[in-house]
């Protein structure tokens, strides 16, 4: 809670620095690699991201930028300000219902938790989403709509094919409901433009026309939420063919989609300077979370390359949390542009920052009348548009995990994949083991690279660190030496505190995947639980959308 003089130090700050709050684009990228782009690789024809490059140079670099380690914890934290551990720890099925939990008995945010984006429209911005959600469907309250979003064209789940938008074509493989689509436009299915194109395609042309179309006398909120670069790897074949001289598939197309989805953000940045709202717009871009590196069925490789960083995405090393990020626009200060910022900032942080810049409160009212947690996210709008100095960062700890705490210099990992996320078990009673002591992806193998892994025999390289491993990640960021026994105090007390924090987590039971969800929109996927609409429902029109 801000006391009564920060809030009067801020009211000031935001009346001295903006006539028109600043425009809000948050562009996220998913599994995208911390050596798949040319900020921190330069100088290889393997990696192609000139227009990301040139944002990097004229804004911050966000070096200690923290998701969770895969895909929908990260993107429920940054919706809801919460870290994943108070919001939706599980990579759960879009399907799930408890009918005995009508708050939280679904997959993704709570029903009564507020969205960043209700925030921004309470203080004025007109706010609008393109792509992966993955927060959430079972209930309106649960879609983009239901969290504040005027306008959503995008898709549900955590991957669907690139040009049929069917799940059951994509490396997913279909669930209960079978060979169904999954692209969505605010107010039904997108009928008119399923498999009319590659669907980045779709998603590009979908935020520039709302760019086009937007008054700049009212501020933005732009989330453009990428498919690239999850799998499945495709990609227009003439966008592959400039990358013709990898041999290997999966390194090729990666980075292909790379490319496409800097080009992507290239258009994205020149629509908004083409309309003379850049000057007033700052523009966050990160990853959801590390680079995958595994090569399990039936996902097949990830692809990615983490390299110096050890690990990827599904693990809590630093190359499956610790995530290419940046700021950039003009609303950047001239004295910070071009910077490395080594403050550790957190997903959930995004949700506070922004309601400081536009003046609201980020206290979750709602959330706390139905005894949910409170939001996590600490606010660096002075250090990123303000006069705050480097140094001068409030984030000091960062939950990752139930077995991974980071404190300062030091990080403590006591264990690795959870059978409780996976299987949705309710009935544990000491936070601290979740999971098994074995941790995966502990060496440093590019996705393309890695060994064929099969079920059986589980995923590779897996180190035990159930008496905690120690790892000192400021002046050994790669996590070569495990420092435990150098330092039994700091593990000690680090155990004490994470065992601390496990108490309070978050984790409902989500129920089973329910064959109502299958049936309503004759044949896409969309919420089916007290709607409203019905499946001949016609998705607003783009003149609709901006009234």
């Amino acid at each position: 809670m801000m006391s009564r003089s920060a809030l009067v130090a801020f009211a000031a700050f935001t009346a001295r620095a903006w006539a028109v709050k600043p425009n809000l684009v948050f562009i996220l990228v998913d599994d995208w690699g911390w050596n798949n782009v040319g900020y921190h690789r330069p100088n290889t024809a393997e990696v192609s991201t000139p227009n990301i490059d040139k944002l990097v140079r004229e804004g911050i670099e966000l070096d200690r930028h923290y998701t969770y380690h895969y895909c929908s914890p990260s993107r429920s934290s940054l919706q809801s300000g919460r870290m994943a551990v108070h919001v939706a720890y599980g990579q759960d099925d879009p399907l799930l219902v408890n009918k005995a939990d009508p708050d939280s008995g679904f997959n993704g945010i709570p029903r009564n938790m507020t969205g960043v984006a209700e925030k921004l429209r309470a203080a004025g911005y007109r706010t609008h989403m393109t792509g992966k959600w993955d927060a959430g469907m079972a209930t309106w309250e649960h879609t983009p709509m239901g969290r504040g979003y005027e306008t959503f064209f995008g898709y549900y789940h955590h991957a669907n094919d690139y040009w049929t938008q069917r799940l059951s074509d994509s490396d997913l493989h279909g669930d209960i409901c079978g060979n169904l689509v999954d692209l969505w436009n605010t107010t039904g299915p997108a009928r008119d433009r399923n498999g009319t194109a590659y669907v980045e395609e779709l998603f590009t042309e979908n935020t520039l026309g709302i760019i086009e179309r937007h008054d700049p006398a009212e501020p933005l909120f732009l989330f453009h939420s990428f498919h690239l670069v999850h799998t499945p790897l495709q990609v227009p074949a003439s966008w592959e063919q400039e990358f013709g001289f990898l041999t290997n598939d999966a390194q090729r197309k990666y980075a292909a989609m790379t490319a496409y989805m800097d080009d992507v953000t290239g258009q994205i940045v020149r629509k908004l300077e083409e309309k003379n709202m850049w000057e007033n717009t700052l523009l966050v871009m990160s990853s959801d979370n590390g680079g995958p590196t595994y090569n399990i069925p039936p996902l097949g490789p990830g692809a990615a390359n983490n390299a110096p960083l050890r690990g990827g995405k599904m693990s809590d090393w630093e190359g499956g949390i610790r995530v290419n990020a940046f700021v950039s626009g003009g609303a950047i200060p001239l004295g910070k542009r071009g910077s490395i910022l080594k403050e550790f900032v957190h997903m959930a942080d995004w949700y506070t920052t922004f309601c400081s810049i536009a003046g609201v409160d980020s206290r979750d009212e709602k959330a706390a009348t139905a005894g949910l947690p409170p939001v996590d996210g600490i606010d660096h709008s002075q250090l990123l548009i303000g006069d705050a100095k480097p140094g001068s960062g409030k984030r000091t700890e960062i939950h990752h995990s139930a077995r991974a705490l980071l404190q300062g210099q030091w990080k403590l990992i006591t264990g690795g994949i959870i059978d409780l996320e996976i299987l949705q078990r309710d009935n544990y009673s000491d936070a601290l083991n979740f999971g098994g002591p074995l941790i995966p992806y502990s060496d440093y193998l590019t996705g393309y690279e890695a060994p064929p892994e099969t079920l059986e025999k589980g995923p590779r390289s897996m180190e035990d660190c159930s008496a905690g491993c120690l790892y000192d990640v400021l002046n050994d960021p790669n996590e070569h030496e495990d420092v435990a026994k150098k330092h039994p105090e700091v593990v000690a007390e680090l155990k004490a505190r994470l065992k601390e924090l496990n108490s309070g987590i978050f984790h409902k039971y989500r129920g089973t995947a329910d064959v109502a969800g299958c049936t309503p929109w004759n044949g896409f996927y969309g919420p089916f639980i007290d709607t409203g609409l019905h499946a001949d429902s016609t998705p607003a029109t783009s003149t609709e959308m901006f009234v």
